[in-house]
């Protein structure tokens, strides 16, 4: 059992030097490289890939909604602002990895959990 308990501890400590990375885009696959056992790190990739699949969905749903003029002021606006939430999400969770916390982000958390990638 202490085994185990020591385990987490390693786990924890090797992986808040890396986690962090997983926020930056298409750096999530650097800890998923260098660490691929880590559970925590595993945990914190998942929640980088959710978030870099939400961006890439919304910047592609944004070029369509720039072409439609009638909705581009008011599409303009809310690029702004979902692109603000995207940057919340960023820094809530390179905190969270550095703070060596599991703690999953609102709003993307349970579509983190959900994803079997790794």
């Amino acid at each position: 059992m202490e085994e185990k308990i020591n385990d987490q501890k390693d786990d924890l400590s090797q992986g808040k030097q890396i986690a962090w990375l997983s926020y930056l885009w298409i750096l999530v696959i650097v800890p998923l490289l260098v660490a691929p056992q880590n559970e925590y790190v595993k945990f914190h990739v998942r929640q980088g890939i959710a978030l870099l699949i939400l961006e890439i969905g919304w910047a592609l749903l944004d070029i369509f909604l720039q072409i439609i003029p009638i909705i581009r002021y008011l599409a303009g606006i809310l690029n702004s602002l979902i692109w603000i939430a995207f940057l919340i999400l960023i820094v809530m969770g390179i905190i969270y990895s550095v703070q060596g916390e599991k703690k999953a982000l609102p709003i993307i958390g349970e579509f983190a959990a959900s994803l079997k990638i790794i």
